[in-house]
C-alpha cells in the first residue's frame, strides 16, 4: 500500500504574534461554493461534541476512546465505568470524504433530510469478529460513509469484503485523520497502532484475516466510479 498524503486547504494565517489577529484567506471566504458546504455545520459540530465530550468525562481529548453503536448511529465516549454518547457519527467521519461516497465517489449528504443521506459502513464486515474478536469492528478505523446504493443496493457490498485498492484509500483516509490532528486522531492510534508501519500491518492483518474467512478464492468487491475521485 502507498500512503498518498492529501494537501491542506488553507482557510487562515495565523498573524497573532505580529498583529494580535487570525485572517481570514479566500479559501475560507470560497467555502460557500463548495459542494459540501451544507454539510460544514454539522461536521463543525460533531468535532466540537467530540472535545466537549472529552471534558465532560475529565479526561484529555487525546485519551477519547470511541466507538460506533450501529442501532442509533452515534458515537459513543468509551472508559472504564460507563458510554456516553458523544455525536453522530456521519458528520464525524465526513472531513475525509468531502460530501463523497468512500467506494464510488457519488455525491452524499450527511443531513438525515437529504435524500441522498449517506449510510455508515464497516470496510471489514461483521464475520471478521469470528476470525480474531480482538479487531474493533465497531472502531474508527473501520468505519466509512457510503452511498446507499454501495452499502445495500443491487449490487452493494453487504458482507462482501472490498479490494486492495480500496483496503490503501481506508489506510490513507486513517493517515488523513491522524496526521490533520482531528479529534478522533488519538482513537485511530490507540486502535491501529502508534506507527504509520504498526498501523499499515493492522489493516494487512485485518485483510488477510478476513480473505481467509471467506476462502483465497472469494472475489473482491469494487463498484464502478460514479463520481470524481477526489480523495
Amino acid at each position: 500500500m502507498v500512503q498518498r498524503l492529501v494537501s491542506a486547504f488553507l482557510l487562515i494565517i495565523d498573524e497573532r504574534n505580529k498583529k494580535n489577529a487570525i485572517q481570514l484567506t479566500e479559501g475560507f471566504m470560497r467555502l460557500g461554493e463548495q459542494q459540501q458546504f451544507a454539510n460544514l455545520v454539522q461536521e463543525t459540530e460533531s468535532r466540537w461534541q467530540l472535545v466537549e465530550a472529552a471534558w465532560e468525562n475529565n479526561l484529555s481529548r487525546n485519551l477519547m476512546l470511541v466507538e460506533y453503536e450501529e442501532e442509533s448511529c452515534l458515537l459513543m465516549g468509551v472508559n472504564a465505568i460507563r458510554r456516553t454518547t458523544v455525536t453522530s457519527a456521519r458528520p464525524a467521519l465526513n472531513g475525509y470524504q468531502k460530501g463523497r461516497c468512500f467506494y464510488c465517489f457519488r455525491e452524499i449528504s450527511v443531513v438525515l433530510e437529504k435524500e441522498e443521506v449517506a449510510e455508515v459502513d464497516h470496510f471489514f464486515p461483521h464475520m471478521l469478529k469470528q476470525c480474531d474478536s480482538r479487531k474493533p469492528i465497531d472502531g474508527i478505523a473501520n468505519l466509512v460513509l457510503a452511498c446507499q446504493e454501495c452499502n445495500r443496493g443491487e449490487n452493494g457490498k453487504f458482507d462482501r469484503l472490498p479490494s486492495t485498492e480500496l483496503l490503501e484509500r481506508l489506510f490513507n483516509r486513517n493517515e488523513y485523520l491522524i496526521t490533520s490532528h482531528h479529534p478522533l486522531r488519538e482513537t485511530l492510534i490507540s486502535q491501529t497502532g502508534n506507527t504509520t508501519e504498526k498501523r499499515q500491518a493492522y489493516l494487512q492483518d485485518a485483510y488477510n484475516c478476513s480473505t481467509l474467512r471467506i476462502g483465497a478464492g472469494g472475489r473482491k468487491w469494487q463498484p464502478r466510479q460514479q463520481g470524481v475521485a477526489i480523495f
